[in-house]
């Protein structure tokens, strides 16, 4: 049976935290498992110490066992438990950005079980900014591992309600929290070698990384897909993922030609009999409502499409966090097809592009 606890007050007294907390923290030291907000999404923890309660995670899941998890820590004490050697410009990076949307890649030491790290000789270590995240690891007394709180492939859960959704009865706690306030995983970097190296791009960019310590490299698996039978070297960079039930096709040019091709996809939603979903900006949306009504019935257009809005084109941190929002939604409008406003692979649009061509299984059309 899960248990729930809801926590919404984020300046409650640390006592009465403490309190709320005591519970979830022991059923991590015991090996249980408990799903927990995060500033990036909702995490499902288990002791990264215990193959037993790994393993746990996997279950829930449905997760690939050679998919590595991030641990995550509470303090920097804990860091040095768990690796080999911290380089120097590591440390420059942890303290200009941890605690953070941020996951550091180490060699890993005897103590990390190989179930935490998929079979590979590093660890994927985050200290995340969040006061309920970062107290539980400390009340509990270990080290977290801890993918998204979903069921393995489908969009990461960025309320608690997701969590609900896909968790309810497979875990042993789930923590009710605020909605997450980035919305994406994080960026995942590799400080193993004498240059960082991107492994999964976040909020955390590649242009930031290289203003602290002069020089960022982006591994080419993410540009250029992963090469069939290695070990993925980062969490959530193997499999179909991120991905809603409806098919789903990201297209990408100007405002103009992106209006086009949403009318031209409810034409065809309409004469076929189907539901769209559209994702789009708010100023896309707008433009396409007012040519749908002059096309079409109020009805018709309820029926055949639903449209979800990233937020405004100027605001690029609104659509990371609306992303996973917006697919599920669409999932529960019983869309067979969504069709969705990619963006430049500027800044954090990197990162918000690698999930879209995730869900979308590569399906990008530029126009």
């Amino acid at each position: 049976m899960t248990r729930l606890i809801k926590i919404e007050d984020m300046n409650m007294d640390s006592s009465e935290l403490d309190r709320l907390l005591l519970d979830p923290a022991q059923v991590l030291s015991a090996n249980g498992t408990v799903a927990f907000p995060t500033e990036t999404v909702y995490g499902l923890g288990a002791n990264a110490l215990s193959e037993e309660a790994v393993f746990k995670i996997y279950e829930a899941k449905g997760r690939p066992s050679d998919n590595p998890l991030i641990v995550h820590i509470s303090k920097i004490a804990q860091l040095n438990e768990l690796v080999l050697d911290i380089k120097p410009y590591a440390l420059e990076l942890m303290s200009a950005f941890w605690p953070g949307p941020i996951t550091f890649v180490f060699r890993k030491n005897a103590l990390v079980p190989s179930k935490v790290t998929g079979g590979l000789d590093t660890v994927a270590i985050r200290m995340p900014d969040h006061v309920i995240a970062l107290r539980l690891i400390e009340l509990s007394g270990v080290p977290v591992a801890a993918p998204s709180a979903n069921l393995s492939g489908k969009p990461s859960p960025t309320k608690a309600k997701h969590v609900i959704e896909d968790l309810m009865g497979k875990v042993d706690f789930i923590i009710e929290g605020p909605d997450a306030q980035v919305g994406l995983e994080s960026t995942v970097l590799d400080v193993t070698g004498d240059i960082p190296v991107i492994l999964r791009p976040g909020k955390i960019t590649v242009e930031m990384i290289a203003g602290v310590v002069g020089s960022c490299l982006v591994d080419p698996a993410i540009t250029e897909g992963d090469v069939e039978g290695l070990a993925p070297r980062s969490p959530g960079m193997k499999y179909k993922h991120y991905a809603p039930e409806a098919e789903v096709e990201v297209v990408i040019g100007e405002a103009s030609k992106i209006i086009l091709a949403f009318e031209k996809a409810v034409d065809s939603a309409i004469e076929q009999n189907d539901r769209l979903g559209i994702m789009g900006f708010e100023e896309d949306l707008l433009v396409l409502e007012k040519i749908l009504q002059t096309k079409y019935d109020l009805k018709d257009i309820k029926k055949h499409v639903f449209l979800c809005s990233h937020g405004s084109v100027k605001n690029m941190e609104e659509f990371a966090r609306q992303l996973f929002q917006n697919l599920r939604r669409c999932d529960e409008a019983k869309c067979g097809k969504i069709i969705i406003r990619g963006v430049s692979e500027a800044g954090i649009g990197h990162a918000i592009m690698n999930r879209l061509k995730k869900a979308a299984s590569g399906k990008v059309t530029r126009i």
